[in-house]
């Protein structure tokens, strides 16, 4: 049986009975908050609500929380697919799936846009790592034309202004990529974004960039 078909009493189950494990292996550092709202299973109200006054540990435990008792089944489907398409997939054949069962063969089809897209994830989170301090966030969302409302809300999603600056960045560069990733050049405009800020290291490393 795939997982979709699960019933809401089987995901409380598989929640509960893996949360040790789940809350330890869980990796937030890379785009789960971002896929989780864009499948609506949250909202930057519910994000900041789950990260206030956390560490990362205690915010696994929230989410968790969060998806087992107040969100229902379909919400507990698109939390695995997300998982998935995080590159968490082991956590999901680990810990939520049941004995015997296995993974649908074909999970959600990306969109043309993500399918076509020349920036990888693992490009954007190393770049992330690289902007600081905050300024300079503000500074390459202007380049690429990100709002101020927006590069705040990211940095509000995350802990506000001493927060985690890295994954404010991560949500920022992951906001411009999907409206942009697709396009022609979405590297050198990037690279270009970079370099005005000078951070020409990063443009040269990560999109062989040199302006």
């Amino acid at each position: 049986m795939a997982f979709e078909k699960y019933e809401d009493d089987t995901w409380k189950e598989l929640l509960r009975d893996n949360r040790v494990k789940l809350v330890e292996q869980i990796d937030l550092e890379r785009n789960l908050w971002s896929i989780l709202e864009s499948r609506n299973v949250l909202n930057s109200r519910s994000i900041t609500s789950i990260k206030s006054g956390r560490n990362e540990y205690e915010q696994r435990e929230a989410l968790l929380d969060y998806i087992n008792h107040k969100r229902p089944t379909e919400d507990k489907v698109k939390f695995a697919k997300a998982l998935i398409e995080d590159q968490q997939e082991h956590i999901v054949s680990s810990y939520l799936t049941k004995p015997g069962d296995k993974l649908p063969v074909t999970q959600d089809v990306p969109s043309k846009e993500n399918e076509s897209s020349q920036l990888n994830r693992g490009c954007l989170i190393d770049i992330a790592k690289g902007i600081t301090p905050t300024f300079m966030l503000h500074d390459l969302a202007r380049n690429l034309h990100i709002s101020p409302d927006s590069v705040s809300t990211h940095l509000t999603n995350n802990g506000g202004i001493a927060g985690d600056l890295r994954m404010a960045a991560l949500d920022t560069l992951t906001e411009w990529e999907q409206a942009n990733g697709h396009k022609p050049g979405a590297e050198k405009v990037l690279g270009e974004a970079l370099c005005k800020i000078g951070l020409n290291g990063l443009a040269k490393k990560h999109l062989n960039y040199s302006g």
